[in-house]
């Protein structure tokens, strides 16, 4: 009676253990399927990404050595612009330092016009004054 009693236990707990293991063998049997069809899928579409992936790194390249040109012709640019910039500050010192000289020197030959001016009037007139002209003295 034992014997039958253990036997039933262990028929018992086998069709336990087979209610629990057919659900999960089903279970997996699905997981595995989808896990062929991803890696079909990824076998497929992963050539085409690495593909667009290494034509946006030669492209992000191309930009890049672009920049770097166009960077040292800007900085050429930049030095010649910065040239003429200290050139016409030069210039506009002398134009200002100049300036200055000119006008002094203007006005110097003015005053010595002027001078002179006053000179021949006051001569001219003490000369017609003391009785006009005369022809030698």
């Amino acid at each position: 009676m034992i014997i039958e009693i253990a036997v039933g236990a262990i028929a018992l707990e086998g069709a336990v253990l087979l209610a629990i293991l057919v659900p999960t063998w089903v279970q997996m049997r699905r997981t595995t399927r989808e896990a062929e069809r991803l890696l079909r899928r990824l076998n497929e579409d992963l050539p085409v990404l690495f593909r667009e992936g290494t034509q946006a790194v030669q492209t992000l390249n191309e930009v890049a050595t672009d920049l770097r040109d166009a960077s040292a012709h800007l900085r050429v640019l930049g030095n010649a612009v910065g040239g003429i910039g200290e050139t016409i500050n030069q210039v506009q010192g002398l134009v200002r330092g100049g300036t200055g000289t000119l006008l002094t020197n203007i006005s110097s030959l003015l005053a010595g016009f002027r001078a002179a001016y006053g000179v021949f009037t006051q001569k001219s007139s003490s000369h017609h004054q003391e009785g006009g002209p005369s022809n030698g003295g």
